[in-house]
């Protein structure tokens, strides 16, 4: 039921009520991990920063904030809040076992967001052996949001001689930029394949 009140436009107020009437009746319904990271999307979507601090500190007193898939919606929820410090703080200060590939590319989205790409490429580039084709489109895609268009395309080309094939996300992305630079030749040449 609260991931459905969460979920739905209008509903905001029930799900953070609901929440709370599920905090308060432990007993019954228990408050899980699963619960707050969807409370950290709604708060994302709210941009209520100081709700989004209370939770993750109440995350941490419930011990809910050492998964790789909290870490990724603590980062997303304060980086769509405009808390980039806490984003980068919330990842940095992650010490529960290795980063893992949602929670690294969860700080390279953030960074990207924030326009820092040079960072995001540092991440990115940390751990390759963690990058998948959702972390190659994601910083393709910062490249290109970002203005970095050239770059976005030779990242492109480097991913696909790393091995991973592209996708319709690579695609579009690839094409966008080649219309950005006015690379009618190399627009051709995708298209084709």
């Amino acid at each position: 039921m609260f991931s459905g009140y969460a979920n739905s436009a209008g509903y905001e107020t029930k799900a953070t009520n609901l929440l709370k009437q599920m905090h308060s009746v432990r007993h019954e319904a228990r408050v899980d991990e699963f619960s707050l990271t969807r409370m950290c999307n709604l708060t994302a979507k709210l941009g209520n920063s100081w709700y989004g601090k209370q939770l993750h500190s109440f995350m941490v007193k419930t011990g809910n904030d050492i998964s790789g898939f909290a870490v990724s919606a603590l980062v997303d929820m304060y980086s769509k809040s405009g808390c980039f410090d806490e984003a980068y703080n919330t990842f940095n200060g992650w010490s529960y076992g290795s980063v893992d590939v949602v929670s690294k590319n969860a700080v390279v989205v953030a960074y990207c967001r924030e326009g820092k790409v040079d960072m995001a490429m540092e991440i990115f580039s940390n751990q390759t052996g963690l990058n998948d084709v959702v972390s190659w489109n994601t910083m393709i895609t910062g490249y290109a949001q970002n203005g970095y268009d050239k770059n976005a395309i030779e990242l492109a080309r480097c991913m696909k001689r790393n091995g991973f094939r592209w996708n319709a996300h690579t695609f579009t992305k690839v094409l966008n930029a080649c219309s950005s630079l006015k690379c009618l030749t190399l627009g051709k040449e995708l298209h084709a394949r």
